[in-house]
């Protein structure tokens, strides 16, 4: 009955009302435009839709007197309103669909990405009964210790230090290991989601079910750039039903503690700095301590740290160096701040493209600047409800379309590897007439996205150049070409997309010149050179990038760029550069059939 009056009273009714009356206009705008075809009014477009404006009569913005002044609020903003105030799952809901430009259109996600977990704390005592409850048969079976399990409670801080929509976190000590957080999963919230499951597909299969609108006419984008092709048969021509499914499994995993405690142990036996094996990613992971945690349990390591998204402040302890002057602590600070962010925005790229396992929502609150006690600072990662796993095929990809894209502009190349990224079916790109649709629709994305140094300026030389990349701009004008191509753009491409954009906001912040492609650039050179995976796709397109288009020869200028480009880039010697080629079977491979050619 709250769902039904929220949903109705606050946020259908407002939004019908206010679209009735856009096709009211939509027909007196028809009318008075009959001579000139190209300007009758524009489709019916959900994005436009959801930016629109009407009067707030549900106190929804800060429930205060505004002594007679008229609020306003747009219809993306008073469903997301209106999603914080059903509680928790609709929170979550709210926030998968903000990464799923497939599903809904920008000007909604914008809105929904704001979303918060504002739920009410639970008390501390509940909290104790629960952990009490969890952790007493560990003591009976003999994997912990009745003292231990008493110290922990008594130690259990009474305030949570975070209240989020499954559970709350609080800080205590845990005898032997020091101060831990213990995550407390809310009572009763599996009931909850397990009822607001049953609701939502059935919200989800009605909206499927209604039929498209009519549209006057064809009409322009909003840019008036991109072939729009689709006819939609239903109001909203999306997955709805499956997206949901998708969702409310992942909810389901994040219910389970245990399944948070392998991922942190999964992620830290690659990337901690204590025990780690990569070699190019070394942060500081929380231990988490498997006898302790349960279904509704989890205890670990506490990490005290600032988070980044918070990296302007400046941290000194020690006090001896008051000397210095202010000017100088600042740029110091500046340039710390600077090579973490850099350090985050590498240790992204090196689990999307080298190791793919990738943590599934690195947003800038769950990276933490952590001071060490020799006093450096290094980065450290939170919350690892979910973890995502890259196919190979998916990375070799990726790889390909940034060195294709930035070192030759191929754009027909680039679409044609759209499928081995898994996002668009296979069928689309066997259609010559669709396939060459694709392939302006993404040369019209990229000049949106990327800025290329104009070969006048100063700053040009024979090494390529690398573009400045626009994230905000790819990740709409992307979204733009979901309906038209079928894309299926996966929750964590969207989410680190915008890990790396935000990352990318801070380092510019400290540095204006910071151009993330520069880091992005030397990882897909390194990668395609040594072809560690022995990828026929990655073989394909190193081939394309060195060999001659007239002759098919290996091009000398082109070899020796793709060298200068990921020395110069990386700022390692060319020696290095060809050592590091050597050393994998397929570098070994390209060299002796350069020489052979020779």
């Amino acid at each position: 009955r709250e769902i039904g009056s929220v949903l109705v009273g606050s946020v259908a009714a407002p939004i019908i009302i206010s679209y009735l009356k856009v096709i009211q206009n939509q027909k007196q705008q028809q009318q008075q435009q009959q001579q000139d075809a190209r300007q009758i009014t524009q489709k019916f477009d959900w994005n436009s839709f959801w930016l629109v404006a009407t009067e707030d009569n549900t106190n929804f913005i800060h429930g205060e007197n505004n002594h007679g002044k008229i609020n306003t609020i747009s219809h993306a903003q008073r469903l997301t309103k209106a999603l914080e105030q059903l509680g928790p799952t609709y929170v979550k809901f709210g926030q998968a669909l903000a990464s799923r430009p497939d599903v809904v259109p920008p000007s909604l996600a914008a809105a929904l990405s704001t979303l918060q977990d504002q739920m009410t704390r639970f008390d501390g005592e509940v909290a104790r009964d629960i952990v009490r409850k969890e952790l007493t048969p560990r003591v009976e079976e003999g994997s912990i210790e009745k003292q231990d399990l008493e110290d922990l409670l008594e130690s259990l801080v009474e305030e949570p230090v975070a209240a989020a929509s499954i559970g709350q976190v609080y800080k205590a000590s845990l005898p032997g290991r020091g101060s831990v957080a213990v995550k407390v999963q809310r009572p009763g919230v599996r009931l909850l989601v397990e009822s607001d499951t049953e609701l939502l597909l059935a919200v989800a299969k009605f909206l499927e079910s209604l039929p498209g609108l009519p549209n006057p006419s064809s009409g322009n984008n909003e840019d008036n750039d991109i072939d729009d092709r689709s006819k939609p048969s239903r109001l909203i021509n999306t997955q709805l039903v499956s997206a949901t499914q998708e969702f409310m499994s992942r909810i389901f995993e994040e219910l389970d503690y245990r399944n948070e405690a392998a991922n942190c142990k999964k992620f830290a036996d690659l990337y901690s700095r204590k025990s780690g094996t990569s070699k190019d990613v070394s942060v500081v992971v929380p231990e988490v301590y498997l006898n302790w945690c349960t279904e509704n349990v989890l205890v670990m390591e506490w990490i005290d740290g600032t988070k980044l998204t918070d990296v302007s402040a400046f941290e000194n302890s020690d006090e001896s160096s008051g000397a210095q002057s202010d000017a100088t602590l600042a740029k110091d600070s500046v340039e710390e701040n600077l090579a973490l962010v850099k350090v985050a925005i590498d240790s992204t790229l090196s689990q999307l493209l080298v190791t793919g396992i990738l943590h599934a929502d690195p947003h800038a609150g769950n990276l933490l600047k952590i001071r060490l006690d020799d006093g450096t600072v290094t980065l450290g990662y939170l919350d690892f409800g979910l973890l995502s796993t890259i196919p190979m095929k998916v990375r070799d990809a990726l790889v390909c379309s940034v060195a294709l894209q930035v070192f030759s502009r191929d754009v027909d190349a680039v679409s044609s590897l759209f499928g081995e990224l898994q996002l668009i079916p296979q069928y689309i790109l066997d259609d010559d007439s669709e396939r060459l649709a694709l392939a302006e629709a993404l040369e019209i994305t990229f000049g949106n996205s990327l800025k290329y140094l104009d070969s006048s300026d100063p700053n040009f030389n024979d090494t390529t150049t690398v573009p400045e990349l626009k994230f905000d701009k790819l990740l709409d004008s992307l979204s733009r070409l979901v309906p038209r191509f079928q894309f299926d753009l996966p929750p964590y491409f969207i989410n680190n997309a915008r890990a790396l954009s935000t990352l990318e906001g801070i380092a510019r912040s400290l540095d204006p010149t910071f151009n993330v492609l520069t880091i992005m650039y030397p990882y897909a050179l390194n990668r395609l050179l040594r072809n560690p995976s022995q990828s026929p796709v990655v073989e394909r397109t190193l081939q394309q990038l060195i060999r001659s288009e007239v002759d098919g020869r290996v091009d000398r200028k082109k070899m020796k760029r793709l060298l200068r480009d990921s020395a110069t880039i990386s700022g390692l010697p060319k020696r290095r550069v060809v050592w590091d080629i050597m050393k994998e079977r397929e570098g070994r491979k390209l060299v002796m059939d350069i020489l052979k050619e020779e």
